[in-house]
């Protein structure tokens, strides 16, 4: 079990850095640029006859960046499986989540190697290594550790608040105002308090037919045009790194009718409305999200 030596310790898999691992080597952390500010993808054309440009919008980059240091091993021996173990976090040329945790706001972000070689140079005394790691982020967010759900919900949740005229309303001699009983409605409410935008998953448990969800403020609609049988399970992911419809597994995103993905913005609030006939529920969950 690595222990942390200093603050933020980073990790990788089974590998992690600001820490004495298992082998006794301890791993140090001398540079990193992962937190700068992330570049811009800007579109411009001069303009023949006038100052200045023609511009659009402008959208975030890939982040990139290095993580460097050093490992001062107990010994040769563990010195090798050190850098065999380094060596080792992308064996297949894939994605590996890196976590990073200062002890207040512990934050991730799914890297994989960039261009650059990683670099593992040996000391002359042979029981150390300077190590570099030059890595890529394609969604260059950095996300909360810590999921947020909300729900799970059921469809047309009984709201009934007001004055009911139909069985009391105002009979003072029974209760005066009868306000009824309160429930979701199958509204949910997601927040932000990030600096990136963020997308939900909902997860769709049926019996349910054709399910919903609009956003009422935009008129932003997910619609999916089918059956979620009791014990079946729809997923909708809306992000756009990650974006994927399922059923049980199996790819339905051809039965979505309406496609106009939710989006939380970065500091804000979205209010989405499910619906659909049955008696299905849906379940958010998402993370705060940070430039």
């Amino acid at each position: 079990m690595p222990t942390r030596v200093i603050w933020p310790t980073y990790t990788i898999g089974t590998w992690a850095a600001n820490v004495d691992d298992d082998l006794g080597c301890r791993w140090v952390v001398e540079k990193q640029t992962l937190n700068d500010g992330i570049g811009r993808k800007t579109h411009t054309s001069e303009r023949p006859f006038g100052m200045g440009a023609y511009r659009s919008r402008s959208y975030p980059a890939a982040r990139t960046g290095l993580i460097q240091g050093y490992c001062q091993a107990p010994d040769r021996a563990s010195r090798v499986t050190a850098r065999d173990r380094l060596m080792s976090l992308f064996p297949a040329g894939g994605q590996a989540l890196l976590v990073v945790d200062d002890g207040v706001a512990p934050r991730q972000l799914l890297v994989e190697l960039d261009s650059d070689v990683l670099k593992c140079d040996v000391w002359k005394t042979g029981e150390g290594i300077d190590w570099q790691l030059p890595l890529i982020a394609t969604d260059p967010r950095w996300l909360d550790t810590t999921m947020q759900v909300a729900g799970p919900f059921t469809v047309g949740g009984v709201v009934a608040d007001g004055l009911d005229w139909g069985s009391g309303g105002l009979d003072w001699a029974n209760g005066g105002l009868d306000w009824g009983s309160s429930g979701n409605g199958g509204v949910l409410s997601l927040t932000n308090p990030g600096s990136a935008p963020t997308w939900p998953v909902f997860t769709v448990v049926g019996p349910l037919v054709n399910p919903a969800l609009t956003n009422p403020v935009t008129g932003d609609v997910i619609a999916y045009t089918g059956t979620v049988e009791a014990g079946q399970t729809l997923v909708i992911d809306t992000s756009p790194f990650t974006r994927s419809v399922a059923l049980n597994g199996v790819d339905r995103s051809g039965l979505l009718a309406s496609a106009q993905w939710i989006e939380i913005p970065p500091g804000g609030q979205v209010t989405v409305q499910f619906s659909g006939a049955g008696a299905g529920t849906v379940t958010a969950s998402w993370r705060y999200a940070y430039n």
